[in-house]
């Protein structure tokens, strides 16, 4: 989490995060949060957990249904964060059609290998990392050939496993680029999706995080009637970011969301070295609520 006593973008053991549901609100109340929204990766398992929100309802933890979507725009992934769902029509699509991270896992493993063997290596999924991208990672840095190829023409996608997945598996100019249109939805078709069927509002999840596609794809979303941009995330480190991103919301009469991305406990200490910005609470607050899921 952010210094803050609200986050909006938060995931649990029931997609890719370190800590399961119960375990989560104790940490976040530890920390002081009372405003939150669990976004797990397609899957709204946490709303369903009544432990977890008993024991939400016993800090007088505020919450909203959330989940993050994956998603595409052209070859480019992108997700979306889906907030107010209707909890069982969200997990019935979800059950049928969602991405879950075991799914994506089995997807990189699958056309990672077809890339290695394309390059003339192979890779062997040991099991010795519980995501694949952390494995395809390393096994690079262990090879020069392979590393002389990827950053001939990136430098900086092999700073870290999460730069790699940016630059590397989800950026369409890098040689290990994994295309998402045979597995992802639509970005318009998903928006109408979360209006529609799931009577919620669509927020394009982290911006900053589509580098140089950014403002592309903010285009792109604002014209299929996205509801909002996530202004507040551990990529905008700066205040000249979150300027821009919170302009372009206020012009463009957007919502304004935001939240850490947290998923495992060290990200605490590397909020405090990026020098996050504070996420207001105001946010939840003032967040447009439908379905009355709200907790307290």
């Amino acid at each position: 989490m952010i210094k803050s006593i609200c986050d909006m973008h938060i995931h649990t053991t029931c997609s890719d995060g370190e800590l399961s549901p119960t375990e989560l609100v104790e940490f976040m109340n530890n920390l002081g949060v009372k405003y939150f929204s669990v976004t797990d990766h397609d899957n709204v398992d946490f709303y369903l957990n009544k432990d977890a929100l008993n024991l939400a309802k016993k800090y007088n933890m505020k919450y909203i249904v959330g989940c993050e979507f994956v998603s595409r725009v052209g070859v480019h992934p992108i997700e979306i964060l889906g907030y107010d769902l209707d909890i069982d029509k969200t997990k019935k699509y979800l059950d049928k059609h969602g991405v879950p991270e075991s799914k994506l896992r089995e997807i990189r493993k699958k056309y990672a290998a077809k890339i290695f063997k394309k390059l003339g290596s192979s890779i062997t999924f040991s099991g010795a990392f519980d995501d694949p991208v952390d494995e395809i990672y390393y096994t690079i840095l262990a090879n020069p050939k392979l590393k002389e190829i990827i950053l001939k023409d990136n430098p900086n996608v092999l700073d870290s496993p999460s730069n790699f997945l940016r630059k590397g598996l989800n950026n369409p100019q890098s040689v290990f680029f994994i295309s998402p249109r045979k597995f992802y939805p639509n970005y318009k078709k998903l928006i109408k999706i979360i209006h529609r069927k799931f009577n919620g509002k669509a927020i394009l999840a982290h911006p900053y995080h589509y580098q140089e596609y950014m403002d592309e794809i903010l285009e792109k979303v604002k014209k299929a009637k996205i509801d909002g941009i996530e202004c507040y995330h551990y990529t905008v480190d700066t205040m000249e970011k979150n300027q821009y991103l919170l302009e372009y919301a206020q012009k463009n009469k957007l919502l304004i969301s935001g939240g850490s991305d947290f998923h495992k406990k060290t990200d605490i200490q590397f909020a405090k070295r990026r020098n996050m910005i504070e996420i207001p609470s105001k946010i939840f607050i003032d967040f447009p609520k439908n379905n009355n899921f709200i907790n307290g």
